[in-house]
C-alpha cells in the first residue's frame, strides 16, 4: 500500500492513498489525437513530478489517466481486494468534446497542484537537531507552531535548559521545555519513562542509540531496556509509541515531581513545591506538579496538570512518594515539597507497541483531560504526526525559496521553525484571569527577540504577531506592566530596558490591525514614567536619575551602560507611537529623551585608536574608573549586559546619523566598524546587542561593507548539524537573524525600515497576510558574487540601500543584481535617524 508523508486531498487519515483509478474502455478519436497527446505529455510530467515530491508517483500517473478520461475514481472499501494498480473495465467512454474540455480547465488546476506539491514539502527541510549542541540549546522533540506542549528527552544531570545533552543517559521524556535559552533551566515537568523488569524509582536512565528526528517526530532506542521510544505531538498533548521486547513485566513510569534544575550563584534553580498523582484506571493516570524558581526567579509556583491514557490496560500498578514505592496503591496526594509518581505494568510480546497519550494544562486536571481527548481522540500515531507536519507546512509555507541549495533550504526553514517555537500559545490556559484576548507565555526574552524575531513574524506570520502583542497588552491590563521576560505565568527578569516597548512600537509603525493602541500606549507611558518596585522584574530601574540627570547611574542600578542605551531606544519608540496617536507634546518629549544616550558618551576615552565610547557615570557626574572598552558583565555588573563598550557604543538604532557625527564622520565610523569586527573579542556573534552592527555601514554610504560582513558572519558561524548555531538560539533570535541575512534584508526594529544586505538565495517570496506577495530576487548570486551592484523595486531603479515596510505590503519584487566586486550604487539618501526628524 502506498504511503505518503504529506497531506493530500486523496489521502485518508492514516496517510494512505484513499482512492483507486480504474481503466476506461476507449477508442481513439483522430480529431482530438493531438490534444490528447499534448495533454498526456503535459500531465505525465506535471503529476509524475508532483508524485515524486509527495511519494505519490504512481498516484500522480494514474491521476493523469483519470484527467484524460482513461480511468475513473472509485472509492476504496476493501483494501485487500482493490489495489490501485488493478484495472477495472467500466464500460463507459468519455467523448472527445469532454476530453478537450477537461484538458482545457485542468491546465490551470494542474499548475496549482504542482505549486502546492512543491510548497507542501517545506517542513521536510527542517532539522530539529540543528543547534541542539554546542550551546545552541534548541529542543529536538516535536512541537506545533507556538505549541504549548514540547515533549522531549531529559538527559544526564537534568541541568540543560532544553533537557537534551550530548552525553549522558536519558531519564525519560518530560512534557515542557524552552528552546534556545541560557541561564538557569525552566520546566521539565511530568516525566514519562518506559522500562522492563521490576519498576524502581532510582536510576531508570538508559544509554541511547539511533536518536533522530524530523519535524513533528522524535525517536530513540533505550539500550538498557531494548525499547524504541517515538514521540509526536499536537498543540497541548503528546502521543508516545513504545515498542517493547518480550517481557513478563513491562512498565510505563510517570514521575509527576520531575523538573530541570541547576543551582547556581544567581539563584536560578527550580524547586519542587508539591506534586500529586492518581492511577484513575488500568489505562489512565492524572496528577500535577508545582514548581517555583528557575531563570526568572519565580517566587510563586506554576502548576502543570496532566492526564495520561494508555491503549494497553495495566495488570498491576503502584505509586511512589519521595523514593518509597507502594504496590497496588492508586493515589499520592499533594504534600509540600513531596515528589510523587506512579507506574503501570503489563506483559509484552516481542515488538509489541504500546501507546500513551498525555495532555497538559495550566488550569486543571479536567482541562488536561479535555485537551488530550479532543486533540488526540484515538491512538493513531501516523495521523497525529501527519497533522503536525501539515501545521508546519502551512506555517512555513508562507515563504518560498527558488534556486536554494539543499543546505540553504535546511538552514532557512529550520531557522523559521526555531522562530515559531516561542513564545507559547496558551490561549484558554491562563490560570490567573479570564480574558477574550489571546494568552501567550514564555517570552524568554523580548530583549532577545524584538530585534529580528518579532519583525520576521510580522512579515510571515502576521496574525501570530498580532496575538502576541495583544497578549502583552492584556498582561499590562491585568498586572500593570509589560514583561521583558515571562515564563510559568510570571514576569521577570528584565535584562535591560523596557524592551516590550520595542516590540509594540514595531507593530505600531507597521500598522498591525486589531490591537487597542490607546491602551497599549498607556503601558508604554508607564514604562517611561513610573519607577517599578522591582527593576529586575519589570519596568526601568533608576528611572528617576534617567529623568532628572539624563542618564542612569552606577549608584542607581546595575548594568548602567547597557540600560542607558536601551532606555534611549525605548523612548524613541514611545515618541513614534505618540506622534501616530496625535500626542504631540509626548512626541517631542520622548524624541528629546531618546537623545540621552549622548550623556554617557565620553569623548576623551580612547581604545584601539578610536576616541569616544559609552562609559558609565556616577551620580555626581564622574566617570567610572578602572574602565576598559572590553569590560562586560551580567546580572549585578557595573558596566554592560552581555556586551562591551565596543558593542554598546554602536547601539543607537534610533540615531545612527548622530552616532556617526560623534565618531568623527563617515570614514572614521567605517574604520571603527572594521576594527570592531576584525579584532577578536570586540564583536560577539552569539549575543543580540550586535545584531544591527553589520548593517550600520549603510548609514556611512558603504553598503558593500555590509555585504562583506553579513556573508562573513554567516559563513563562519552558521552551519547545518548539531552545532550549527553560534550561541544560545534565544527563542529563535539567532535563527531569525540568519533568515533575514540570507534573504538579503534586515529590519531596524521598531521602525518601518528594512536595510539591504547580501542575499544568498536566488529568490525568496513571502506570501503576505493581505494576500499579496513580495519577492527578493538576487540576480547572479553565488558565493563569490556577494556584492549588490544595482537594485530595482518593482522595475524602478533604487538608489538607496533601504526601503520601507509599505513597499513590502504593496507587493512586488526587489531585484538585487550581484557581482564579485563592489560598486557604488546606493548614492541616495541614507536611512532615517532621530536627529534628522522634525521636532514638531
Amino acid at each position: 500500500m502506498l504511503r505518503s508523508r504529506f497531506n493530500w486531498p486523496f489521502l485518508d487519515r492514516n496517510g494512505h492513498v484513499s482512492f483507486r483509478l480504474v481503466s476506461c474502455t476507449q477508442k481513439r478519436h483522430g480529431s482530438d489525437e493531438t490534444m490528447r497527446g499534448v495533454c498526456r505529455l503535459f500531465f505525465f510530467i506535471m503529476f509524475s513530478l508532483a508524485g515524486k515530491l509527495l511519494c505519490l508517483q504512481r498516484a500522480g500517473t494514474h491521476f493523469l489517466q483519470f484527467l484524460l478520461g482513461k480511468r475513473r475514481l472509485v472509492p476504496v472499501r476493501n483494501r485487500a481486494r482493490h489495489r490501485m494498480d488493478m484495472p477495472v473495465n467500466t464500460g463507459s467512454v468519455m467523448s472527445a468534446a469532454q476530453r478537450k474540455h477537461r484538458c482545457t480547465w485542468i491546465v490551470a488546476g494542474a499548475v496549482l497542484v504542482l505549486a502546492t506539491a512543491l510548497n507542501a514539502q517545506v517542513a521536510n527541510y527542517v532539522d530539529p537537531f540543528l543547534g541542539i549542541d554546542g550551546g545552541g540549546n534548541t529542543i529536538p522533540g516535536p512541537s506545533l507552531p507556538f505549541g504549548m506542549i514540547k515533549p522531549g528527552p531529559d538527559v544526564g544531570a537534568n541541568y540543560a535548559n532544553a533537557g537534551w545533552e550530548a552525553t549522558g543517559d536519558i531519564h525519560g521524556f518530560s512534557q515542557t521545555h524552552v528552546s534556545g535559552t541560557g541561564g538557569g533551566p525552566k520546566y521539565g515537568n511530568i516525566l514519562v519513562q518506559p522500562t522492563v523488569g521490576a519498576p524502581t524509582v532510582e536510576d531508570n536512565g538508559s544509554a541511547r542509540a539511533d536518536e533522530r528526528g524530523v519535524i513533528g517526530y522524535y525517536r530513540v532506542t533505550l539500550q538498557r531496556y531494548a525499547i524504541d521510544a517515538e514521540i509526536t505531538a499536537s498543540r497541548r498533548a503528546a502521543l508516545y509509541r513504545f515498542t517493547y521486547p518480550a517481557a513478563q513485566q513491562a512498565n510505563i513510569l510517570i514521575d509527576a515531581g520531575h523538573y530541570l534544575t541547576r543551582i547556581s550563584k544567581s539563584g536560578e534553580g527550580q524547586i519542587l513545591t508539591a506534586s500529586e498523582i492518581t492511577v484513575v484506571s488500568p489505562t489512565e493516570v492524572s496528577g500535577s506538579s508545582s514548581v517555583k524558581g528557575g531563570w526568572n526567579k519565580q517566587p510563586v509556583p506554576y502548576t502543570v496538570y496532566f492526564y495520561a491514557i494508555s491503549d494497553t490496560p495495566a495488570t498491576s500498578w503502584g505509586t511512589w512518594r519521595d523514593g518509597h514505592m507502594y504496590l497496588g496503591t492508586k493515589t499520592e496526594g499533594p504534600e509540600a515539597g513531596s515528589k510523587t509518581g506512579a507506574w503501570l505494568s503489563f506483559a509484552t510480546r516481542q515488538g509489541q507497541r504500546v501507546h500513551l497519550k498525555i495532555g497538559i494544562s495550566f488550569v486543571s486536571v479536567e482541562q488536561a483531560k479535555r485537551n488530550v481527548t479532543s486533540e488526540i481522540p484515538d491512538f493513531d500515531f501516523a495521523r497525529v504526526r501527519a497533522a503536525a507536519v501539515a501545521a508546519w507546512n502551512q506555517a512555513l509555507g508562507t515563504v518560498e525559496l527558488k534556486g536554494a541549495t539543499p543546505q540553504q533550504e535546511q538552514m532557512f526553514y529550520t531557522a523559521l521553525y526555531h522562530t515559531m517555537l516561542m513564545p507559547t500559545d496558551r490561549t484558554g490556559e491562563n490560570p490567573l484571569w479570564q480574558s477574550s484576548d489571546p494568552s501567550y507565555d514564555d517570552f524568554y526574552a523580548i530583549w532577545d527577540t524584538f530585534r529580528s524575531s518579532g519583525p520576521l513574524l510580522t512579515l510571515i506570520a502576521q496574525q501570530r504577531e498580532i496575538e502576541i502583542v495583544r497578549s502583552l497588552v492584556d498582561i499590562y491590563r491585568h498586572e500593570g506592566w509589560y514583561p521583558d521576560a515571562r515564563s510559568g505565568n510570571y514576569t521577570g527578569r528584565t535584562q535591560g530596558g523596557s524592551n516590550a516597548d520595542m516590540l509594540i512600537g514595531d507593530a505600531y509603525v507597521k500598522h498591525l490591525p486589531g490591537i487597542d493602541w490607546n491602551e497599549a500606549y498607556q503601558g508604554l507611558l508607564k514604562d517611561a514614567e513610573v519607577s517599578p518596585g522591582d527593576g529586575l522584574k519589570e519596568g526601568r530601574s533608576d528611572l528617576e536619575d534617567w529623568k532628572k540627570l539624563g542618564y542612569v547611574t552606577i549608584e542607581g542600578t546595575d548594568r548602567p551602560g547597557s540600560k542607558q542605551m536601551e532606555y534611549a531606544a525605548n523612548d524613541f519608540e514611545i515618541s513614534l507611537v505618540a506622534r501616530g496617536l496625535g500626542h504631540q507634546a509626548d512626541y517631542e518629549k520622548y524624541l528629546k529623551r531618546s537623545g540621552n544616550w549622548k550623556n554617557l558618551w565620553d569623548p576623551d576615552f580612547e581604545a584601539g585608536g578610536f576616541t569616544g565610547f559609552i562609559r558609565p557615570r556616577h551620580r555626581d557626574g564622574g566617570w567610572e574608573q578602572d574602565f576598559t572598552a572590553m569590560k562586560s558583565g551580567s546580572w549585578g555588573g557595573d558596566s554592560f549586559y552581555e556586551g562591551n563598550s565596543w558593542t554598546y557604543s554602536l547601539f543607537v538604532p534610533q540615531d545612527v546619523a548622530g552616532l556617526i557625527q560623534k565618531c568623527g564622520g563617515n570614514q572614521k565610523f567605517v574604520d571603527r566598524l572594521d576594527a570592531f569586527f576584525d579584532v577578536p573579542g570586540r564583536y560577539d556573534v552569539g549575543n543580540e546587542p550586535g545584531f544591527l552592527s553589520p548593517y550600520l555601514y549603510i548609514w556611512a554610504g558603504r553598503q558593500d561593507k555590509t555585504s562583506e560582513r553579513v556573508r562573513e558572519i554567516i559563513a563562519k558561524s552558521y552551519h547545518t548539524g548539531r552545532k550549527g548555531l553560534p550561541g544560545n538560539d534565544d527563542s529563535g533570535a539567532m535563527s531569525s537573524w540568519y533568515a533575514f541575512g540570507v534573504m538579503g534584508i534586515f529590519p531596524n526594529a521598531g521602525q518601518d525600515v528594512y536595510l539591504i544586505g547580501s542575499p544568498a538565495i536566488p529568490e525568496v517570496t513571502m506570501h503576505l497576510a493581505n494576500g499579496k506577495t513580495f519577492s527578493i530576487v538576487a540576480k547572479n548570486v553565488s558565493t563569490e558574487n556577494k556584492y549588490v551592484v544595482a537594485a530595482a523595486l518593482n522595475g524602478v531603479p533604487l538608489h538607496r540601500a533601504w526601503f520601507r515596510n509599505e513597499d513590502i505590503l504593496r507587493g512586488g519584487r526587489l531585484v538585487l543584481t550581484m557581482a564579485a566586486n563592489p560598486k557604488l550604487w546606493a548614492t541616495g539618501e541614507v536611512p532615517p535617524s532621530s536627529s534628522t526628524m522634525p521636532a514638531q
